[in-house]
This record gives C-alpha cells, sequence and structure tokens, in this order.
C-alpha cells in the first residue's frame, strides 16, 4: 500500500514537471531541486525520481553545469504532453453556419494535427453557454469574437486572449436586418419596432442595445436562429444579425449599416481564449497553433479551393 500510495506521488509530481517544463526552451535553467520540492510540497527523493523519469522517457535531456545549474539540452513537447496526460485540445466555437466559421474550424484543427495534437471542436450556440463550458473546465479553449473576450474580460471574468486573428476572420459585418418593404431603410423612425434581441450572445444583444440607443422599441427575446424566419413572418420588425451567407433576396430582406467604428470593428475578429489559470492550455495554444495557417485554411475553404473538415 505504501509504496503504491509512493509511486502515485511520484506520478503526480512527474506530470506537474511535464507541464512545467512544456513552456521552457533548450538552453533555459531549472530549479534547483530543493526550491522544486517546495514548489510540489514534496521530499527531493520524489523530485529526483520524476527527473529520472522524463529523461528516460526522453522527454527532456538535462546537463549539470556545476555551480551554474542545471539546464535543458534537449526536449521533446509531444512527449511531455502525452506524460501530462493531454493528449488531445478540446475547443468550442459557434455553430458552423457560415463558411468563415467553417474554414475557423478547418484550421484550427489543421493546424494542430500539423503539429502532431489531436483537435476536438464542439460546436454551441451563444458566447454566454461556451463561457460556462469554458469555466466547468469541459473546454480547453473557446472561440469568441474580440468584443466578446473584450466585455468578459472587462467584467473581471477569469479568462484571457491567445489569439487574435485579425479583422472580418469572424464574421464579415453585422448589419440591421429589415423586411424589403420597410420604411424605415433610410430613416431613424424605430418607435414602436419589435426588435430581436439574443441575450446569450454579447455581440448580438450590445450591437443592438448601441444601435437602438434612446429609441422606443421592444424587445423581443429570442434564439439566434429564430432572427430570420421571425423576421421574415412580420413577428418582429428588425435585429442586428451577421450578413455572411444570408439570402436576403430569397427571405425578402434588406439591411442597413450599424455605422459604429468603435463597435463594428472588433465584433468582426475572432480570438481563442482560455482560462487564466489553465497554463498548459495557454502555452499549448501559443506554441502549436499557427495564427498564419489557421487564416491560409480559412482563406482556401471560403473561396471553395478546401473542403471543410473538422
Amino acid at each position: 500500500m505504501l509504496e503504491n500510495k509512493l509511486m502515485q506521488r511520484v506520478g503526480i509530481v512527474t506530470t506537474k514537471l511535464a507541464s512545467k517544463f512544456f513552456s521552457m526552451e533548450v538552453d533555459d535553467r531549472i530549479e534547483i531541486i530543493d526550491d522544486l520540492s517546495k514548489e510540489f510540497a514534496t521530499s527531493r527523493g520524489t523530485v529526483q525520481t520524476a527527473l529520472s523519469i522524463l529523461q528516460e522517457e526522453k522527454a527532456v535531456q538535462l546537463l549539470s553545469r556545476g555551480q551554474l545549474g542545471t539546464y535543458i539540452v534537449e526536449i521533446d513537447r509531444l512527449k511531455l504532453l502525452e506524460i501530462a496526460g493531454f493528449k488531445t485540445m478540446v475547443g468550442v466555437m459557434p455553430l458552423p453556419y457560415s463558411k468563415k466559421y467553417e474554414g475557423l474550424a478547418t484550421g484550427i484543427c489543421a493546424t494542430f494535427e500539423k503539429s502532431g495534437l489531436n483537435a476536438a471542436l464542439a460546436f454551441m450556440r451563444g458566447s454566454n453557454n461556451r463561457l460556462k463550458g469554458l469555466q466547468e473546465n469541459r473546454y480547453d479553449f473557446a472561440v469568441i469574437s474580440q468584443l466578446t473576450a473584450q466585455y468578459y474580460i472587462d467584467r473581471g471574468e477569469n479568462i484571457q486572449v491567445v489569439e487574435n486573428f485579425g479583422k472580418f476572420s469572424y464574421v464579415g459585418r453585422h448589419v440591421l436586418l429589415l423586411r424589403e418593404d420597410d420604411p424605415c431603410r433610410e430613416s431613424d423612425e424605430f418607435d414602436g419596432y419589435k426588435v430581436g434581441i439574443d441575450s446569450s450572445s454579447i455581440d448580438q444583444k450590445t450591437l443592438t442595445a448601441d444601435f437602438f440607443e434612446g429609441k422606443k422599441v421592444d424587445y423581443i427575446p429570442l434564439i439566434y436562429s429564430q432572427i430570420v424566419p421571425f423576421l421574415r413572418l412580420g413577428k418582429i420588425d428588425a435585429a442586428v444579425w451577421n450578413l455572411d451567407d444570408i439570402d436576403l433576396v430569397g427571405n425578402h430582406l434588406s439591411y442597413r449599416s450599424l455605422d459604429n467604428r468603435r463597435l463594428n470593428i472588433v465584433d468582426t475578429e475572432a480570438v481563442i481564449v482560455c482560462l487564466k489559470e489553465n497554463e498548459i492550455a495557454y502555452q499549448i495554444l501559443k506554441r502549436m497553433l499557427n495564427r498564419q495557417e489557421v487564416l491560409q485554411y480559412q482563406k482556401e475553404v471560403l473561396d471553395g479551393k478546401l473542403m471543410p473538415r473538422y
């Protein structure tokens, strides 16, 4: 029984060291044994055994330089992740109803695979739902807009932006949808209008509130997928919507610009976020997700040169 407990302790420290070394580089100096034993609240012998295991598995190779300390001379990040028990990165992003989202999903999965790490994506409506899944540790990362990320960060949520894919990587443009025969296509007389709003989508809610600020409208709670049919059937009069991949003619709809440069830029930028305390996920995303490759895959999907694969 005691031997099992000891072995379990060695295993725990080995996985913690593997996670720690993942963020380090060749020629980095590691902490002394005493400091590592204090950090992991264990004995010097346990730390030494864990270091030996990592070297035997060729996850890292260490070299003692006497009084100068011990340095990393070789590092195998995939092996470190295997030992740390991290085999698949699990992310969550919006439902892939647009080519932009399909391209983004394809790029994320493909670049992780090229790095030698498996990736799995879940798709979920509403940034509030994606944030909840992240905080419940069901996902390692989430894809949201820069506008939404800043909204959460400003309110003290424990997330951080790992990567920003730039303008128009998330959506091409948010607009105000109206029916094609609506007289307010050219005016601002919206008093009494029924406006669809999806409170689970920070982008849609924020842009809607900003556009109709000071106007006497009635907000109708909806989920995002209900907006177009409700608008077409006359159950609502207007709603903010992503212009990507929508059949305006077939739905007898028109649109007008939101005319807000302050908001209507950052809402087009796709970002990847993770929890602040999830250092291993942050390091994996920083080191193994290639921004330019993701954008290239997205472009090829948008251009019809590549079938979406995620």
